[in-house]
């Protein structure tokens, strides 16, 4: 057995016991902890709750920005209670370091699970995908609702809504996170206009630095939508190309990458990403409400059952175990056609016209530099690196690791940190263990797999191009009557 390391030998604000250091970010080190309770001698107590403690850096706590932001984090947390929102249990002060207490999320962001499921040949099914931005948009529906106890609004905008900081528990559930950048009214003095989220995912407002309401999360919603419905990523590039498309609002419709995509989904994600707020969705529960509609109108099948019995295929794809928990009756009973139909929301659909998937290289976020970006954006390149503190921990910080690979880790030790993804430090939130191997055993090129044979589900949409073909064979033939009846005339 591994001995503890002296910093867990002392309970965290006299309840809290760290018992494994989870990853170090850019803002604050995530710890795994218990809560202790009255009677507690230690960690090993009768008393168990797990949660994840986030503490501030005790080189950072001087930074008045720095903690202003963790503050605001923690603050606006504690407001928020919502099944598909992180919750935050507690705050406060340890010799000099602000922490806060919140839930531990067993699941894993939805970048990586459609990176593992891109390089499995399971690509996230059409459906799933709209459910999990379904659950996403009835949490962002929660945030911007919320009220004071005056009944004001409090304004609260994300700013940081985007694939990592969106989380699928293993049992289907979506849980938005990281309110590290987030704005609401009644905040801490700072610098609104100047502080970004991520390029990739701001809206037309957001990278010009204009003022923000809540649509300006809807919009980086429907990004998320759009990318994980299509299978590539829509903003990508140097950040000076980035903010010059999202200004002009050069979006490319679905059906011009898939020209089988169902074409009441392409009118739901193009409303979200129109350049002006007033012309978007009113609130993330009319974005919700339609998304709920094209499922029932499409007959997909759907719901957290559903999308954990997916993940649980992944898992076994690459190796995993299967969850005995998951298996239904039907498949128990060997009923063949029903274990087909379960199996089939697993396959994905075909693109249209048989175009291959994005490769597995171009699905991952662009790197964007941070000096890139401050010039894009007109602000100093201090204020990226602020920003960055706040939302992405140090990916060096974390190397991957099969818990399974060492089963006699003992709670406690804190020698090595855990394998989660480092730019979870931010958001408290480690990556569901043991069930899935580790990135660098899951294979590097895409197999020819990636065209499952399922059609896609909803109406396909007509590619764009030919309506220009066919106007043009029009007028062509109009052209030539019209010649023809002249000719008659003059005759």
């Amino acid at each position: 057995m591994k001995a503890q390391s002296p910093r867990a030998a002392r309970p965290l604000a006299q309840r809290y016991w760290l018992t494994r250091l989870l990853a170090v970010g850019g803002m604050a080190e995530i710890h795994l902890a218990r809560q202790g309770a009255l009677g507690d001698t230690g960690p090993g107590g009768d008393f168990h709750k797990e949660l994840v403690i986030k503490r501030l850096r005790p080189e950072l706590a001087g930074d008045p920005r720095v903690v202003g932001m963790f503050l605001d984090e923690a603050r606006i947390g504690a407001l928020l209670h919502h099944p598909h929102v992180v919750q935050v249990f507690d705050a406060g002060d340890d010799d000099g370091a602000p922490y806060i207490a919140m839930e531990y999320i067993r699941g894993e962001e939805l970048n990586e699970l459609c990176r593992r499921g891109l390089a499995a040949g399971r690509f996230l099914p059409l459906e799933h995908a709209v459910e999990i931005c379904r659950q996403a948009a009835c949490a962002l529906g929660h945030v911007h609702a919320l009220r004071d106890g005056d009944d004001r609004s409090l304004d609260i905008v994300h700013c940081d809504v985007s694939p990592s900081n969106l989380l699928v528990t293993g049992d289907g559930y979506l849980k938005l996170i990281d309110f590290g950048i987030a704005r609401a009214r009644g905040q801490r003095r700072r610098d609104e206009q100047a502080l970004p989220g991520k390029l990739s995912y701001m809206s037309p407002e957001q990278a010009r630095r204009a003022a923000l309401d809540h649509r300006s999360d809807i919009f980086s919603l429907g990004v998320v939508l759009y990318e994980i419905t299509v299978g590539q990523r829509l903003f990508r590039g140097p950040a000076r190309e980035v903010r010059r498309r999202l200004e002009r609002g050069e979006v490319e419709p679905p059906t011009f990458v898939r020209r089988d995509f169902p074409g009441m989904l392409e009118s739901i994600i193009m409303r979200a990403l129109e350049a002006a707020p007033g012309d978007r969705y009113a609130s993330a529960y009319d974005m919700a409400d339609e998304l709920e509609d094209f499922l029932r109108e499409s007959g997909s099948r759907s719901g957290p059952l559903r999308l954990a019995r997916y993940l649980d295929d992944l898992a076994v794809s690459v190796g995993g175990e299967r969850r005995a928990d998951l298996v239904s009756e039907r498949e128990r009973r060997g009923d063949e056609e029903a274990l087909d139909f379960d199996r089939g929301v697993f396959d994905g659909y075909r693109a249209g016209g048989g175009e291959p998937r994005a490769p597995l290289a171009e699905w991952d976020e662009f790197e964007e530099d941070e000096h890139a970006v401050a010039a894009a954006l007109g602000v100093d390149t201090a204020v990226v690196r602020v920003a960055a503190a706040g939302t992405a921990a140090d990916h060096s910080a974390a190397p991957r690791r099969d818990p399974a690979a060492d089963p006699g880790e003992e709670p406690g030790d804190e020698t090595q940190p855990e394998s989660v993804a480092g730019r979870l430090a931010s958001s408290g939130t480690p990556l569901l263990a043991g069930r899935l191997p580790p990135a660098a055993e899951v294979p590097a090129t895409v197999p020819d797999a990636l065209s499952p044979t399922r059609p896609v589900i909803g109406s396909p949409g007509l590619d764009p191009r030919i309506w220009v073909v066919l106007a043009l064979v029009f007028a062509l033939v109009m052209g030539a009557v019209a010649a023809l009846l002249l000719r008659s005339l003059v005759g």
